[in-house]
Protein backbone atom coordinates (compact mmCIF):
# COMPACT_ATOMS: atom_id res chain seq x y z
CA UNK A 1 0.00 0.00 0.00
CA UNK A 2 1.47 3.36 -1.08
CA UNK A 3 2.44 5.65 1.78
CA UNK A 4 0.56 8.89 2.25
CA UNK A 5 1.33 12.10 4.06
CA UNK A 6 -0.79 14.93 5.32
CA UNK A 7 -0.77 18.37 3.74
CA UNK A 8 0.57 20.86 6.17
CA UNK A 9 -1.86 23.49 4.83
CA UNK A 10 -5.26 21.77 4.64
CA UNK A 11 -4.54 18.41 6.29
CA UNK A 12 -5.64 16.51 3.20
CA UNK A 13 -4.03 13.18 2.30
CA UNK A 14 -1.30 13.45 -0.33
CA UNK A 15 0.01 10.37 -2.13
CA UNK A 16 3.66 9.41 -1.96
CA UNK A 17 5.76 11.19 -4.52
CA UNK A 18 3.31 14.11 -5.00
CA UNK A 19 4.82 17.57 -4.81
CA UNK A 20 1.52 19.46 -4.40
CA UNK A 21 -1.72 18.87 -2.54
CA UNK A 22 -4.64 17.78 -4.81
CA UNK A 23 -7.07 19.54 -2.46
CA UNK A 24 -5.52 22.99 -2.06
CA UNK A 25 -2.84 22.88 -4.74
CA UNK A 26 -0.10 24.07 -2.45
CA UNK A 27 3.35 22.56 -2.38
CA UNK A 28 3.85 19.76 0.14
CA UNK A 29 7.11 19.51 2.04
CA UNK A 30 8.59 16.00 2.07
CA UNK A 31 9.09 16.00 5.90
CA UNK A 32 5.76 17.55 6.76
CA UNK A 33 4.28 14.46 8.41
CA UNK A 34 7.36 13.94 10.59
CA UNK A 35 7.47 17.64 11.48
CA UNK A 36 3.80 17.54 12.45
CA UNK A 37 4.33 14.52 14.64
CA UNK A 38 7.35 16.19 16.24
CA UNK A 39 5.37 19.35 16.85
CA UNK A 40 2.62 17.39 18.53
CA UNK A 41 4.99 15.55 20.69
CA UNK A 42 6.67 18.79 21.86
CA UNK A 43 3.57 19.80 23.77
CA UNK A 44 3.34 16.55 25.69
CA UNK A 45 4.85 16.35 29.11
CA UNK A 46 7.88 14.10 29.19
CA UNK A 47 7.40 10.99 31.33
CA UNK A 48 9.77 10.88 34.25
CA UNK A 49 11.03 7.45 35.10
CA UNK A 50 12.51 7.10 38.55
CA UNK A 51 15.35 4.71 38.80
CA UNK A 52 14.78 2.06 41.46
CA UNK A 53 16.90 2.43 44.57
CA UNK A 54 16.82 -1.18 45.62
CA UNK A 55 19.44 -2.13 43.10
CA UNK A 56 22.38 -0.42 44.89
CA UNK A 57 25.50 -2.55 45.09
CA UNK A 58 26.03 -4.22 48.45
CA UNK A 59 29.28 -5.14 50.13
CA UNK A 60 30.47 -8.58 49.52
CA UNK A 61 29.19 -11.05 52.07
CA UNK A 62 32.58 -12.70 52.47
CA UNK A 63 34.25 -9.40 53.34
CA UNK A 64 31.61 -8.62 55.99
CA UNK A 65 32.08 -12.02 57.56
CA UNK A 66 35.84 -11.54 57.72
CA UNK A 67 35.43 -8.19 59.50
CA UNK A 68 33.01 -9.70 62.05
CA UNK A 69 35.30 -12.67 62.68
CA UNK A 70 38.28 -10.34 63.20
CA UNK A 71 36.39 -8.22 65.75
CA UNK A 72 35.19 -11.29 67.64
CA UNK A 73 38.74 -12.69 67.69
CA UNK A 74 40.16 -9.44 69.11
CA UNK A 75 37.53 -9.32 71.85
CA UNK A 76 38.22 -12.94 72.74
CA UNK A 77 41.96 -12.29 72.94
CA UNK A 78 41.39 -9.28 75.21
CA UNK A 79 39.20 -11.36 77.54
CA UNK A 80 41.73 -14.18 77.67
CA UNK A 81 44.56 -11.73 78.43
CA UNK A 82 42.52 -10.10 81.22
CA UNK A 83 41.69 -13.46 82.80
CA UNK A 84 45.31 -14.55 82.60
CA UNK A 85 46.43 -11.34 84.34
CA UNK A 86 43.87 -11.78 87.11
CA UNK A 87 44.91 -15.40 87.58
CA UNK A 88 48.65 -14.76 87.72
CA UNK A 89 48.94 -11.42 89.56
CA UNK A 90 49.88 -11.66 93.21
CA UNK A 91 46.84 -11.29 95.44
CA UNK A 92 46.84 -8.42 97.90
CA UNK A 93 46.93 -9.60 101.49
CA UNK A 94 45.11 -7.81 104.31
CA UNK A 95 47.17 -5.02 105.80
CA UNK A 96 49.07 -4.23 102.60
CA UNK A 97 47.29 -0.99 101.81
CA UNK A 98 49.36 1.75 100.20
CA UNK A 99 48.65 5.48 100.27
CA UNK A 100 48.53 6.74 96.69
CA UNK A 101 50.66 9.82 96.01
CA UNK A 102 52.38 9.65 99.39
CA UNK A 103 55.71 11.27 100.26
CA UNK A 104 57.86 8.69 102.02
CA UNK A 105 60.83 8.78 104.43
CA UNK A 106 64.05 9.58 102.61
CA UNK A 107 62.40 12.11 100.33
CA UNK A 108 63.48 15.76 100.85
CA UNK A 109 59.78 16.66 100.97
CA UNK A 110 59.01 14.30 103.85
CA UNK A 111 58.22 16.46 106.89
CA UNK A 112 60.54 16.44 109.91
CA UNK A 113 59.33 14.78 113.10
CA UNK A 114 58.88 18.11 114.84
CA UNK A 115 56.72 19.36 111.98
CA UNK A 116 54.44 16.30 111.77
CA UNK A 117 54.53 14.71 115.19
CA UNK A 118 53.28 11.18 115.89
CA UNK A 119 53.00 10.46 119.62
CA UNK A 120 52.50 6.79 120.48
CA UNK A 121 53.17 4.96 123.74
CA UNK A 122 52.02 1.30 123.72
CA UNK A 123 51.30 1.49 127.45
CA UNK A 124 49.10 4.57 127.14
CA UNK A 125 47.84 4.68 123.57
CA UNK A 126 46.93 1.03 122.96
CA UNK A 127 44.30 -1.40 124.21
CA UNK A 128 44.77 -5.20 124.27
CA UNK A 129 41.83 -7.41 125.13
CA UNK A 130 40.72 -11.02 124.48
CA UNK A 131 37.89 -11.75 122.06
CA UNK A 132 35.12 -14.36 122.09
CA UNK A 133 37.09 -16.34 119.52
CA UNK A 134 40.06 -16.62 121.84
CA UNK A 135 42.28 -14.19 119.92
CA UNK A 136 43.74 -10.89 121.10
CA UNK A 137 42.33 -7.60 119.75
CA UNK A 138 44.73 -4.68 119.70
CA UNK A 139 43.74 -1.07 119.05
CA UNK A 140 46.44 1.58 118.65
CA UNK A 141 45.51 5.27 118.91
CA UNK A 142 48.47 7.53 118.10
CA UNK A 143 48.14 11.30 118.30
CA UNK A 144 49.17 13.17 115.14
CA UNK A 145 49.96 16.89 115.36
CA UNK A 146 50.25 18.87 112.13
CA UNK A 147 52.73 21.76 112.33
CA UNK A 148 53.71 21.71 108.65
CA UNK A 149 51.65 24.76 107.69
CA UNK A 150 49.88 22.64 105.06
CA UNK A 151 46.73 20.51 105.09
CA UNK A 152 47.45 16.81 105.29
CA UNK A 153 44.91 14.58 103.53
CA UNK A 154 46.57 11.18 103.88
CA UNK A 155 48.67 9.20 106.35
CA UNK A 156 50.24 5.76 106.09
CA UNK A 157 51.40 3.79 109.14
CA UNK A 158 53.25 0.52 109.55
CA UNK A 159 52.12 -1.27 112.73
CA UNK A 160 53.54 -4.45 114.22
CA UNK A 161 53.23 -6.64 117.31
CA UNK A 162 56.43 -8.30 118.48
CA UNK A 163 57.50 -10.97 120.96
CA UNK A 164 59.88 -10.46 123.90
CA UNK A 165 62.84 -11.37 121.70
CA UNK A 166 61.81 -8.80 119.10
CA UNK A 167 60.43 -11.22 116.50
CA UNK A 168 57.43 -9.87 114.65
CA UNK A 169 54.20 -11.77 115.31
CA UNK A 170 51.97 -9.84 112.98
CA UNK A 171 52.20 -6.56 111.04
CA UNK A 172 50.04 -4.44 108.81
CA UNK A 173 49.94 -1.18 106.91
CA UNK A 174 47.18 1.22 107.85
CA UNK A 175 46.00 4.07 105.60
CA UNK A 176 43.94 7.06 106.70
CA UNK A 177 42.72 9.70 104.24
CA UNK A 178 41.29 12.07 106.82
CA UNK A 179 42.17 15.75 106.42
CA UNK A 180 44.29 17.43 109.10
CA UNK A 181 44.48 21.20 108.82
CA UNK A 182 47.54 23.12 110.03
CA UNK A 183 47.94 23.21 113.83
CA UNK A 184 45.26 20.55 114.27
CA UNK A 185 45.34 17.14 115.98
CA UNK A 186 44.12 13.82 114.61
CA UNK A 187 43.85 10.47 116.46
CA UNK A 188 43.45 7.50 114.07
CA UNK A 189 42.39 4.07 115.31
CA UNK A 190 44.52 1.15 114.10
CA UNK A 191 43.16 -2.32 114.80
CA UNK A 192 44.99 -5.66 114.70
CA UNK A 193 44.35 -9.19 115.94
CA UNK A 194 46.79 -11.80 117.31
CA UNK A 195 46.57 -15.53 118.01
CA UNK A 196 45.45 -16.67 121.45
CA UNK A 197 48.82 -18.21 122.31
CA UNK A 198 50.86 -15.32 120.97
CA UNK A 199 49.95 -12.14 122.76
CA UNK A 200 52.29 -9.32 121.68
CA UNK A 201 54.83 -8.17 124.24
CA UNK A 202 55.34 -4.85 122.52
CA UNK A 203 53.82 -2.74 119.76
CA UNK A 204 55.66 -0.76 117.10
CA UNK A 205 54.22 2.06 115.02
CA UNK A 206 55.96 4.03 112.27
CA UNK A 207 54.79 6.78 109.91
CA UNK A 208 55.67 5.54 106.41
CA UNK A 209 53.86 8.03 104.20
CA UNK A 210 52.17 11.41 104.17
CA UNK A 211 50.21 13.24 101.50
CA UNK A 212 49.42 16.94 101.37
CA UNK A 213 46.31 18.50 99.89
Amino acid sequence: MPAVVRCQHCDAEVGEGKDSCPQCGKAVSPGAEAAAQDAGSEGAQPRVVTAPTFGRPRQEADKSRRVIFAVVALVALALVAGLAYLATRPSARPGEERLAGAIRPGSPEFPAKERLMVDFDPNENADISPTALGTWAVTMKPTVRNFTGRTVNGLEFHAAGVELNGNVIRERTFVSEAEIEPNKIFVPSIGMSFPQDNKPADLKLELTGVRFK
